[in-house]
Parts: structure tokens; C-alpha cells; sequence
């Protein structure tokens, strides 16, 4: 709000940082009962960093960054700015206190401040005010003669170009306020794994009238079994469930005269599979799918290589391999070392390796520009692996960044020494894979950089850490398993431990970096979102190694908040109310962040969860992320790529950006197919995708088998599935049937689900369906080969009343494809009929083949809809949701 709207504040006096008025009230009298606890915060602005809720949550910080329990900020925003408190009934006070938030950054004290009140008409003045005072890392206290009001509020000038925060706002009772309800908040809806139990962090808040004993307690709603609570009578304690199913749990606070509570629901699961699915490695294989082929063309020769540019230019200010070399040139003994970019600027370089290992796993088939494009990978290469390893210190450690500055390791949790780790990490391996074994120099400098972390992180005597970016989590547990599939058990396991102990670390932090909690009391998606996402797929990767119920537990309760509660119908999650991250339980606005990475972290996520608990629900989400969160993040051309995927745009990709991170991590997601089509259980082949490949898996029944599936998926529903045992083996094939509809958040119709058939050798069978995958059990020998017909139509997508962003809008899908409606071929602001016709139509001239949805808008004019992953190639706007009233 400007200072011109707020006419009445105006005529106030000054605070300075000096001290305030003279004639105040004594500060050091004891205050009354906190009243802030129960009013109504509001403000001018919340940066999307931080919480109005932070106001006036009852902490007591510990200085001026403490963000533990969140802050109030109002960064980018600078001038003049308001926080305020309403009461449901006028209270009486002489008293506040105020705790100022300053990181050092864009957010510090500011240079005044007022308090004011509201008269019945108006903000006025509080007469005879006192402070508070403007102080870092303690409580800054204003007393005045007593005011009887609905309503306080503190207006803020900020320092020049700086904006300002608030960790806390106290205000007092004088005395004479009437009685108010406690709160409670029993906190989030969760999944609870047996024999595991749930973290109760419930918070009641209550100002202390009629008598400070305030009564709290947990009991059971509803449900099928006994519910056991550690201590009902604490708001933060634990309970456990003697049976599966469905719980209402209440929380209820009672001050003697007023009573309040809140509920929270509870699904208790059974316990997870003895044993998690195997993950497909990606090695080499073949792409024949017409939809597939062109896609990874183009990051073969134009993506790819156009990064490859990028990196070796010695002036990038993002920095690039340079930046290995003049690591090298340190540890020879240079002194004029110089590092460019951010202190994860070794990322890309990594991502970019594990895309080139993995467009070299990519048959050519006879394609001279593919063949070409890989040559020169090959060669960029063996340009790049002695440079990489020339910048390993002697005992492993390798960040560039420190390695130039001898800045202590270990030192600053924001510096992604584990983020770089991981990913140098996961390109090892992939470049293992990608030779056959027969070049181990990158592997064996991942072990050593392991092995250096292992060396220096960990329970006393060494030191505890945890990452402010999680990967490294993922990229640990991944090693393990990769070494121990080649050196045998026990070679892997101190890694999966670290992996562990990096998870177990995080708690009494931020949600910005999920260190607010420890990750086994975790149920709510909260922060950054490409830092949520890894450290989920992370924690699944600990729930898988160790079996820990409390972290099966964890991570199914965020599956549950990402998939039903914030996540976009395409596939992406992230919707930048907070920094780049997660905001509240349905705000889904259709600008939305979606940054390319967290699409691609999502991706990662449901995986782990569909190889931890072998249901294809999991795998609809991976191809619906795939297909339509990460394949559009770049256009058809590879030539330009977009860090953020909202669903309502006009903006152009790009060739660059100033926090590359997605470049790479884009192709190598889009480029390791076969591991997001398969899986491996005991005596059980998983087939989570459709594409036409062709791609051998290794020890399925103890043989070979090599998998060709022929099909013009997601454009067609027919999928030939021809199975190649190197020798005939009795073995269950589990092909995912598709279901469109896993998330609470959107409904399609018509219904499209189940198989339309499916034979096997020509002859119909009628598989029995288990966790959403047909079960075809028999022999296979060479050449067997499954016939499925999937159903495919033309759906529309209606949300959650409780999504206000999609309030009188429609989406449309036809198969795994969301559906955009873009200005260049119609006026997007026009309506679609409920009742309106639709159908699916081949375009082979449009966007390089799409299969265009066609119907008509109220007015009679035509309506044409294309891919969303094909969206923004032709200019103009690109909106998913389309107004059907």
C-alpha cells in the first residue's frame, strides 16, 4: 500500500533509531497476557520468501536471522509498508514488543516506524508512544497511555533500496481485554505406515485468560482400529494405529470458559513390499518411436552441443569447465586462480556430462547427424574427463569453487558442496554405463569423492552436516547400489549410511530447505521446490535401503501433499508463491513457477516411489510429469530451453539463463528412457512406459532379456510388447494400465481407463489387474510377443471447487498429452461449451506431427488445441485452462 492510502497514519511522530517519545509508560513493568496470539495478521505485502504467520506465532528468537519458525518480510518491496493485527472483540493495551527480522541482505532494520490504531474510522496515532525501538537480536519494546481498539498496526519505512521484516510482534494486555478462544492447529493430513507411528506437532495458542493453565488434548474422531497417544495431553506427541484404514484425529485446547480444535485426517497403510523393486540402469538402446526419435534428435544435435559451447566459453559468467582448469592450475601451485559463476556453477558441467554419456547410449540407427553430433561428444569427452579429475584435491574432495577460494570446507550449508557432489556422482555412473565398464576414471574419482565425504561427515567424531541443496542424498544411495552390483555386498554401504545420516541431520532449520523438521516428521510439502523434491526422492531412497516405517511414513504423507493438495495438472509442482517454491494447500495459480528442474525432480520422486512400493500409480505421474512438465522445458528445434513452465504464458524460451541449472538436467532426464520404463522385481518385469524401443535388460528370472516395443504412442493406444529371453524363463510381466485420474486435484471425462484388449501370441487373454498393472505369468521364449489396446479419447478436466485459479475453466487431454489452446490460432479468451464437441485429429504439418484436439467456442468459431510439451513454438500466448462459462 502506497503512503498516499494511508492518509491517516501519516500525522504520527517519527521513531527513530535514537530511542522514541518522551512520557512513555516504565518498559521494564511486567506485561500482561500476549494478545497477538490470538488476532488476525495482515500486511501491505509478504515477500514470497516468508509468512505472515511468523508474526505473531509466540517465538522467541535467538537473533535477528533466526528464521527457524519462519519470518515476516516484505523483500522486493521498498518505501513504506504495514503489518496489523484485528481482534474479533476491542482489547486494551499500553504495551508491544517487537523482534526485528535483518539477514544481512536485502531485508534489515528499518530506518522508522509508527504505531497506529484504529479509532471505529480511521488509523490513528497511538498518543504518547514510546519506541519501539529499532535494535537488532532482541525484543524492541513501545509503551504508550492504554488504547482500547479492534485493530493495531506498525508501518514500516525501509533503508534506501533495502525492505523490512519482523520475526515478532507482542502485544500486551493492559488489563482490561475480555477473554478469547485458544487456537489450535492440529497441523497436516498424513499417511501413517505400520507399524510405524505419526509425529502429533500440533500448536495451541491461547492468551492466558481466565488462568494460565490451558487444558490440550488429542483423541480419535474416527476410524477402524485404537489409536494410542504417547501423551494426549501434550499438543506435540505421538501416536500409533492397530489397524489400516482411514482416522480423524482432534486436537482441542480449553481455557476453562472457550474451547477450540482441530482435526486432521490419517490413512494408515499396511506395511511396504520385504523388498523395493531393482531400477533399469540406461545403457545402450534404441529409439524407434516416432514421437520419441525427433525429441531426442534434437537434444542430440542442437541441446546438447549448443551446451557444450556454452561451458567452454572461457568468458561464461556462469562459469563453466574453465573453472576446473584454473582448479587444476591452483592445485599445481598457481596463485592467480580465478573462479566464475556461483558456487554451484560445477553443476551444469556434471548434468552436461551425464547428458553426453547418455546421447551416446542412443543408437544412431544410420542417422549421420546423430552420428556426427555423438563423435563430437565423444571427443568434448576425453577434452573435458582430465580436466574434471585434474581439479580432485588428493583426498577426493572436488568443488571448484573452494578449491580456488580455500574457503573451509564444510563451512556454509548454502554453498552446494553435496548439490556438485551428487551430480559429479550420478555423471560417473552414467558414464561408466555408457562404456561398458571399460573406462573407470570418472568412477573411480566418484568413489574417492565419496569416500572423502565419508571420511569427514558423520556421527562424532566427525562432523555433522546437512546440505541447504539436497541431491547428493540421492546420488549417495544411488552409488551404493551401483557399487554394490559390481563389487559385491557391504562395498556400497557406508554411502547409503551417509545418505541416511545427511537426512537425519536436517531439523530446527527453514521450510525454505525442509530443515524445519527432521525428515521422519515431515508430512506437508513445504519450500523450494527443486530442494523439496530431491530431498523426498532422497528420503524414499533411505525408506528403501533401511526399511525405517517413520520414513515410509514421511514420504508417503508428501506424496500425498505434493499430488493432492499442490500439484498442476501437468505434471509440475512449484507454484512461486514462495521462493521458488510450494505454497499453500490448493493456491494453484495459473502463472505458475514450475521450474524445468523441479519438474525433472518429480520425476525422480515417483520413481523411487513406484520401485519402493510397486504400484503404477507412481508411474502414471512419471509419464504425466515427462511428457508434459519436462518435454516442453525445451522446444522442438533444441534450441532454446525455459527455466519455468506456468500454464497461462507469452514468454519466449531462451538460449541462456543466468542460473543455468536446467540446461542439463533437462536431457539427461529426457534421455535415460529406459530406466523411467522399467523396473525389476523377484520373478517380475515392470512396464511403467510406452515407447517404441528397443532395449536389453539385464538378470529378469536370471537371464538377458531384450524388450521391443513397437508402437505410435501417445498418439495411438496399440503397444506390441515382444519378449527376448536369452533363454526360456518363467517370469510375470507387469504392464502399467493407465489411469489419468491419481490426482484428488482434477476429475476427466469421459472415462478412459482399463484395456480396451490384450493378447499374447495372437491369442486374447484377460490379465488380472494388481496394483494397476496387468499380470501376464508364464514361460517367454523368444519372440513371445503382448498385444494391448489402450483406450484413448479426448477428455476434459475439471478441478477442485477448492482451486480458485480454475473456477469456471475446463482443461482438455487426450492420453498422457495436457492440451493447450494458444493466441495465434484463435482468441483464447473465448469460451468453451460444456456441452461442446470435441475430437482428436491427426496434423502432420503443425509442430512437427501433433495429434490437435478440434471443437468450437460459444460464438461458433473453431477451436484447435495442441500439446502442451508443443506449446510456445510459434509465438503468442499458450494457456491450459480455458474458460467454459
Amino acid at each position: 500500500m502506497s503512503r498516499a492510502s494511508l492518509a491517516a497514519c501519516v500525522v504520527v511522530a517519527v521513531l527513530s533509531r535514537a530511542g522514541g517519545a518522551a512520557g512513555a509508560q516504565d518498559p521494564d513493568a511486567p506485561p500482561g497476557a500476549n494478545l497477538a496470539v490470538v488476532a488476525e495478521a495482515t500486511a501491505s505485502f509478504v515477500s514470497g520468501h516468508e509468512t505472515i504467520a511468523a508474526l505473531n506465532d509466540g517465538a522467541t528468537p535467538a537473533h535477528s536471522d533466526d528464521k527457524r519458525r519462519g519470518a515476516y518480510g516484505n523483500w522486493p518491496r521498498r518505501g513504506t509498508q504495514w503489518v496489523q493485527y484485528e481482534w474479533s472483540q476491542p482489547i486494551s493495551t499500553a504495551r508491544a514488543d517487537v523482534y526485528w527480522f535483518d539477514d544481512g541482505r536485502g531485508v534489515r532494520l528499518p530506518k522508522a516506524c509508527r504505531l497506529l490504531h484504529w479509532d471505529g474510522g480511521a488509523f490513528v496515532p497511538v498518543p504518547g508512544a514510546a519506541g519501539p525501538g529499532l535494535a537488532r537480536n532482541r525484543f524492541n519494546t513501545a509503551t504508550f497511555p492504554e488504547v482500547t481498539t479492534t485493530k493495531l498496526r506498525l508501518e514500516l519505512d525501509g533503508e534506501g533500496t533495502f525492505s523490512t521484516g519482523i520475526l515478532e510482534w507482542r502485544v500486551y494486555d493492559s488489563g482490561r481485554s475480555p477473554n478469547f478462544a485458544p487456537t489450535a492447529d492440529a497441523g497436516a493430513d498424513r499417511v501413517v505406515v505400520r507399524p510405524g507411528r505419526t509425529y502429533l506437532d500440533g500448536a495451541v495458542k491461547d492468551d492466558g485468560k481466565p488462568a494460565a493453565a490451558l487444558s490440550v488434548r488429542w483423541t480419535k474422531r474416527s476410524g477402524p482400529g485404537a489409536v494410542t497417544f504417547a501423551d494426549p495431553a501434550a499438543a506435540v506427541t505421538t501416536a500409533q494405529f492397530t489397524d489400516t484404514g482411514d482416522y480423524v484425529l482432534e486436537l482441542a485446547a480449553d481455557d476453562g470458559e472457550l474451547r477450540a480444535s482441530d482435526t486432521i485426517d490419517v490413512r494408515v497403510d499396511g506395511p511396504p513390499p520385504a523388498r523395493p523393486l531393482d531400477p533399469v540402469w540406461t545403457t545402450a538402446y534404441a529409439i524407434t518411436s516416432p514421437f520419441w526419435r525427433p525429441r531426442a534428435k534434437s537434444l542430440i544435435v542442437n541441446w546438447i552441443p549448443h551446451c557444450i559451447r556454452k561451458i567452454e566459453d572461457k568468458g561464461l559468467r556462469e562459469g563453466g569447465i574453465e573453472n576446473f582448469v584454473q582448479a587444476g592450475r591452483k592445485l599445481a601451485g598457481a596463485t592467480d586462480a580465478r573462479h566464475a559463476g556461483a558456487p554451484f556453477a560445477n553443476a551444469w558441467v556434471y548434468n552436461t556430462v551425464e547428458s553426453i554419456c547418455a546421447a551416446l547410449m542412443v543408437d544412431p540407427q544410420g542417422d549421420r547427424e546423430i552420428a556426427d553430433a555423438q563423435a563430437a561428444m565423444r571427443a568434448t569427452l576425453e577434452d573435458w574427463i582430465p580436466k574434471l579429475l585434474g581439479a580432485q584435491e588428493p583426498d577426493g574432495y572436488l568443488q571448484t569453487m573452494y578449491t580456488i577460494s580455500g574457503n573451509r570446507r564444510w563451512s556454509n550449508k548454502f554453498d552446494h558442496e553435496g548439490y556438485n557432489a551428487g551430480y559429479f556422482m550420478e555423471a560417473a555412473m552414467a558414464h561408466f554405463l555408457m562404456t561398458g565398464g571399460k573406462d573407470t576414471r570418472l568412477y573411480d574419482a566418484a568413489r574417492r569423492l565419496a569416500d572423502c565425504w565419508c571420511a569427514n561427515i558423520g556421527p562424532a567424531p566427525k562432523r555433522a552436516w546437512y546440505e541447504g541443496h539436497q541431491e547428493l542424498e540421492m546420488a549417495l544411495v544411488g552409488l551404493a547400489r551401483f557399487v554394490e552390483a559390481r563389487e559385491g555386498a557391504g562395498k556400497g554401504r557406508a554411502y547409503a549410511a551417509l545418505a541416511k545420516f545427511l537426512c537425519d541431520s536436517r531439523g530446527n532449520g527453514e521450510e525454505y530447505d525442509q530443515s524445519h523438521l527432521p525428515v521422519s516428521r515431515q508430512y506437508e510439502a513445504v519450500g523450494h521446490a527443486v530442494r523439496a523434491v530431491y530431498s523426498y526422492a532422497g528420503m524414499a531412497d533411505v525408506a528403501m535401503e533401511t526399511g525405517d516405517p517413520d520414513y515410509h511414513s514421511a514420504v508417503k504423507s508428501l506424496w500425498h501433499s505434493i499430488v493432492n493438495r499442490k500439484y498442476y495438472v501437468t505434471g509440475g509442482v512449484g507454484s512461486g508463491e514462495t521462493s521458488e517454491g510450494f505454497g499453500k494447500d490448493y493456491s494453484l495459480p495459473h502463472h505458475a513457477y514450475c521450474e524445468s528442474c523441479a519438474g525433472c525432480g518429480e520425476v525422480f520422486f515417483q520413481h523411487r516411489m513406484q520401485l519402493a512400493y510397486g504400484e503404477a500409480r507412481y508411474a502414471d505421474l512419471i509419464e504425466e510429469t515427462l511428457y508434459n512438465a519436462v518435454l516442453g522445458g525445451v522446444d522442438l528445434d533444441g534450441a532454446h530451453f525455459t527455466y519455468t513452465n506456468p500454464l497461462d504464458s507469452s514468454e519466449r524460451r531462451y538460449l541462456w539463463h543466468v542460473c543455468p541449472c536446467c540446461v542439463g538436467n533437462i536431457p539427461r532426464t529426457l534421455l535415460r528412457l529406459p530406466t523411467w520404463m522399467y523396473a525389476k522385481g523377484a520373478g517380475r518385469l515392470y512396464v511403467n512406459l510406452f515407447a517404441g524401443s528397443d532395449v536389453t535388460l539385464g538378470d529378469v528370472a536370471g537371464t538377458a532379456v531384450r524388450i521391443v516395443q513397437t508402437t505410435d504412442y501417445p498418439w495411438k493406444g496399440d503397444v506390441s510388447i515382444e519378449v527376448n529371453p536369452a533363454a526360456p524363463a518363467r517370469f510375470s510381466l507387469m504392464i502399467r494400465v493407465p489411469d489419468r485420474s491419481v490426482s484428488e486435484l482434477y476429475a476427466s471425462t469421459p472415462e478412459c481407463g482399463g484395456l480396451v484388449s490384450c493378447a499374447v501370441n495372437g491369442a486374447p487373454v484377460t490379465p488380472a489387474i494388481e496394483h494397476g498393472y496387468a499380470v501376464i505369468a508364464r514361460e517367454w521364449k523368444t519372440g513371445d510377443t503382448v498385444a494391448l489396446a489402450l483406450p484413448m479419447a479426448v477428455q476434459r478436466i475439471n478441478a477442485s471447487d477448492r482451486i480458485a485459479a480454475t473456477a469456471g475453466r475446463v482443461a482438455l487431454r487426450y492420453g498422457a498429452l495436457i492440451y493447450n489452446i494458444e493466441s495465434v490460432d484463435q482468441n483464447i479468451d473465448s469460451v468453451l461449451p460444456p456441452a461442446a464437441s470435441l475430437s482428436a485429429e491427426w496434423n502432420g504439418g503443425l509442430l512437427g506431427g501433433v495429434m490437435v484436439i478440434k471443437g468450437a467456442f460459444s460464438d461458433g468459431k473453431p477451436m484447435l488445441a495442441v500439446p502442451n510439451y508443443a506449446r510456445l513454438n510459434r509465438g503468442g500466448r499458450s494457456v491450459v485452462w480455458i474458460k467454459d462459462r
